[in-house]
């Protein structure tokens, strides 16, 4: 009997210390984007390598992401769970800052107050140059200005950054979510990323699809021109 509570205890002390990781405080997480000068930056929590296979190079001027592509933790350090990957990019927004067109599109999925995941849209931005086609959604957005069917042209507003939302999709801080896919969604009879873009077969990297190469995300400069079908940072720069 000693012998299984040994094991029993042992083995909720491995899990917790060892892999659990649970979420820091509000406080705690402005006091670490402050300490790493706000801007340029990808968060990574308890010492986690790139999840991808190259280093991501933000421009000094870009909103930090605060949980990359498949990392492990959420915007908070927390431990992920169902997936434990994760399947987009967050981006750390202060309520109310500008939203962009990652490149030129069409919206073809908005939602307002999504039981999880607060308002979101979706935008087709057509083929990459490999021929994959690029379906993107937005989450936990504020105001959105556009609506199903929009054109809309690289770099213009399409929204803005939105409040917390108090659900356990939210993370427990204010972030867009910038999830991809290469092909659509369930549509209304789902929720979350899957509304607009289907389960994780289709899901992919947008690391791999930014106009300055992979891993090489470029703020969006009004007056340049960019190839089609690779996009720039769906985020204002500073």
């Amino acid at each position: 009997m000693k012998k299984i509570l040994y094991i029993l205890v042992f083995s909720l002390l491995f899990y917790n210390n060892g892999f659990e990781k649970k979420n820091i405080s509000r406080s705690k997480f402005f006091n670490i984007i402050e300490e790493k000068g706000n801007t340029g930056f990808v968060l990574r929590y308890h010492n986690e390598k790139s999840p991808n296979e190259y280093e991501i190079m933000l421009p000094i001027n870009s909103p930090p992401i605060v949980s990359d592509y498949h990392s492990r933790y959420g915007v908070l350090g927390g431990s992920r769970s169902n997936p434990k990957k994760h399947g987009g990019i967050d981006f750390y927004q202060k309520p109310g800052e500008k939203i962009i067109a990652a490149a030129d599109g069409k919206v073809y999925g908005v939602k307002i107050k999504d039981k999880c995941v607060g308002n979101q849209f979706a935008i087709f931005f057509g083929k990459a140059p490999d021929g994959t086609k690029l379906y993107a959604t937005h989450m936990h957005v504020g105001k959105i200005h556009v609506k199903k069917g929009d054109e809309v042209k690289r770099g213009q507003h399409v929204a803005d950054a939105g409040e917390l939302v108090k659900t356990s999709c939210g993370g427990g801080m204010e972030h867009l979510h910038f999830h991809m896919s290469k092909i659509r969604g369930g549509g209304a009879g789902s929720w979350g990323s899957w509304r607009f873009l289907g389960g994780p077969k289709g899901w992919i990297n947008p690391h791999e699809y930014w106009t300055g190469g992979r891993g090489k995300p470029e703020c969006f400069v009004e007056g340049k021109e960019y190839p089609e079908g690779l996009l720039t940072l769906p985020v204002a720069c500073y």
